[in-house]
């Protein structure tokens, strides 16, 4: 196995896209080539089975003379998966590859849906005051956290990017719940006790959580909560590799990228939101939960390199864990028309390559 080359795991749809990558997405991988190509060694990309137990080769593309070639290379030693996926399937190749030597880290080898990341942080005394009241939909939980909050987050316990969010809020003759078409458009149903009929079908299609809303601190009159990248180092240890503000379109209550939120450092929204509260401060607070949470984490499930933590804020600056994204896409926030929105944000970016050289140097 070579240590020459770091393979990296895409998505099928990345992967289709090569060679001809655009806008941030070629962006992130030319970051990519530089943090390798500093510390030595050079990525080759290839999708999850195309890397075969008993290969010594595996076809992947590698950058050379400023394009991305599909070529056969020594199958990679150290692997870096960007790929989100616990079909038995996956799980048994994995295994296969390991088996064989193979260092594969941010493995998806487990059931990441939410409820079971909230049961697993709810038992730990150094986090459980920083988590929003969650609890898995059933009609019983649903009374039960009607009569003790005005406001609940209604969420898919396996989903991404804010999909089939819903917002239940308390009106003076019952309840409100807004939700998102697939179209985009942001409605509003006003309802007493019988559930909305998209309620209903969504309920019927998936799992749902039922969530405490937190009153999220606002910028310019709009809600945000935070992306926190929390990744190995070169060292092997979690850190914060960059916080980014996630703040929400006019009038919605989602601040998601890919649900039309605009993203900014913390920086510039904290003397705003938090005009009263030291910057280093609060700062602080939200690498705290971060990394405490990152640690729980990886107790649990093995070979966790690459996290993107959901934390809100509230007006009297106090963190809340709001949800893990195991595979953590910033590409659709970071960048502008191929560009880094702040140069700061490279470290998301190089931190898991990094690590990377860590576990090749382990060996």
């Amino acid at each position: 196995m070579s240590e020459h080359y770091l393979g990296i795991i895409l998505p099928k749809s990345t992967y289709e896209a090569m060679p001809g990558l655009e806008g941030g997405t070629r962006s992130m991988f030319l970051i990519w080539e530089k943090s390798a190509r500093e510390l030595g060694f050079m990525p080759c990309y290839f999708r999850f089975f195309d890397l075969k137990p008993g290969h010594i080769t595996v076809k992947a593309y590698v950058y050379e003379q400023e394009t991305f070639r599909l070529k056969e290379v020594p199958a990679p030693k150290v692997i870096y998966t960007r790929v989100l996926d616990y079909l038995p399937a996956y799980r048994a190749h994995l295994k296969s590859l390991m088996k064989e030597g193979h260092l594969i880290y941010n493995v998806p080898n487990y059931d990441v849906e939410k409820h079971k990341v909230h049961e697993i942080l709810v038992k730990e005394a150094i986090v459980q005051p920083y988590l929003p009241e969650t609890k898995l939909f059933t009609m019983a939980n649903l009374n039960q956290m009607a009569a003790r909050y005005n406001q609940l987050i209604l969420k898919k316990s396996y989903g991404e990017f804010g999909m089939g969010a819903m917002k239940m809020e308390r009106r003076k003759t019952g309840w409100c719940l807004s939700y998102k078409t697939k179209e985009g458009e942001l409605k509003q149903v006003d309802f007493k006790t019988k559930l909305p009929t998209v309620l209903v079908n969504r309920l019927r299609r998936h799992t749902y959580l039922i969530q405490e809303l937190i009153p999220l601190a606002e910028y310019n009159g709009k809600p945000f909560d935070l992306r926190v990248a929390t990744q190995k180092n070169r060292k092997g240890d979690w850190q914060v590799s960059g916080v980014m503000v996630k703040v929400a379109s006019g009038g919605d209550f989602l601040t998601n990228g890919a649900q039309g939120g605009s993203t900014y450092t913390f920086e510039e929204v904290a003397p705003h939101s938090h005009p009263s509260f030291p910057y280093e401060t609060l700062l602080q607070s939200i690498h705290q939960l971060a990394l405490q949470t990152a640690e729980v984490l990886d107790r649990q499930f093995p070979r966790l390199a690459d996290l993107g933590f959901d934390i809100g804020m509230t007006r009297a600056g106090k963190p809340y864990f709001i949800e893990c994204n195991f595979i953590s896409d910033y590409v659709s926030g970071l960048f502008v028309e191929g560009e880094l929105i702040h140069d700061e944000w490279e470290s998301v970016f190089r931190t898991p390559i990094e690590y990377g050289k860590f576990l090749m140097d382990q060996t």
